[in-house]
């Protein structure tokens, strides 16, 4: 048998279907969750963010996560003698399934263990929104979970 330019198209025809074939079944597995469920409130909302990572940025020592015994530790600047308020939010970009979302409870040296029991391994941002003598501040921090 001869290969001709018919044969030709119908090779070409159904490496085609097979390939959307493919993509539509990739897409139907792909995870396509939102980073935040309230994503247009948190848009209107941007320029506050803005303003108290101004705040933040402002500060003469930053908000830091440090290793500790067996894990890692939020430690906090010394801003006055004020309580510490607000959460912390432990985002994973691969999975919405890993996030966590924390109160913070600073103990009186300035800093607050991260539980990491029961997380998965991987990259975490801990996204922390706080509030020290009447200001609001608001960091992002990179975090890496190991096994």
């Amino acid at each position: 048998m001869k290969f001709h330019w018919g044969h030709g198209i119908f090779v070409f025809y159904v490496f085609f279907v097979a390939t959307l074939v493919v993509v539509v079944i990739k897409s139907r597995t792909f995870d396509n969750s939102l980073v935040d469920e309230n994503y247009y409130a948190r848009d209107i909302n941007y320029q506050q963010e803005y303003d108290r990572r101004l705040n933040s940025n402002s500060l003469a020592e930053p908000l830091r996560i440090v290793a500790a015994d067996g894990g890692y530790e939020l430690r906090f600047p010394r801003i006055g003698p004020g309580k510490v308020a607000g959460t912390v939010h432990l985002y994973r970009p691969s999975t919405n399934e890993d996030d966590r979302r924390l109160p913070l409870m600073v103990l009186d040296d300035g800093t607050m263990p991260l539980p990491l029991k029961g997380m998965n391994p991987g990259r975490y941002s801990a996204i922390v929104e706080w509030r020290a003598n009447g200001v609001d501040y608001y960091d992002e921090l990179d975090l890496t979970v190991k096994p």
